[in-house]
């Protein structure tokens, strides 16, 4: 699970109309990536989900996921809004960061639902929410969110 973030992976100041682009972006970074083996069946799987309820969880944070047949390899892709945009949240506030997780189908662990718990956690806590919004590169946000999920390793 130590890949499952890079810095090919994070966007800072991503400009995006609404939901479903920033959605499909983020996705398309996946697949470049190389994690997908059809980014077309990830993001149905994505956007049903979506559609189920939104993964706008409050505080400015959205966290859309998807288990599908079209992913070889789990990852996550980050993505920090240049502007706010609605997503149809909790808290009915507009998202600035989003996180899309990607995950196989076949993957017979929890290692999905850890990674939403352990995002969840620590997205509730300021300081490292703050630590995304001013961090100056990918390379500094690659350190950050490498170093929460390395706790999936152990």
């Amino acid at each position: 699970m130590s890949s499952l973030i890079n810095e090919d992976l994070i966007v800072l100041d991503m400009e995006g109309e609404d939901r479903d682009s920033i959605i499909k972006s983020l996705g398309e970074l996946i697949d470049r990536n190389g994690n997908l083996n059809s980014v077309a069946e990830y993001l149905q799987t994505v956007f049903e989900r979506e559609e189920k309820s939104s993964t706008g969880v409050g505080y400015g944070i959205a966290i859309p996921h998807g288990k599908s047949e079209g992913v070889d390899k789990p990852a996550i892709a980050f993505a920090r809004l240049k502007e706010a945009v609605e997503w149809e949240s909790f808290d009915d506030k507009p998202v600035k960061l989003v996180f899309l997780l990607a995950v196989p189908a076949k993957s017979e662990s929890n290692d999905h639902l850890k990674i939403l718990s352990i995002l969840s956690r620590n997205l509730l806590n300021e300081e490292f929410k703050d630590s995304l919004m001013s961090a100056q590169n990918a390379e500094d946000v690659n350190d950050i969110l490498s170093k929460m999920f390395s706790i999936i390793n152990n």
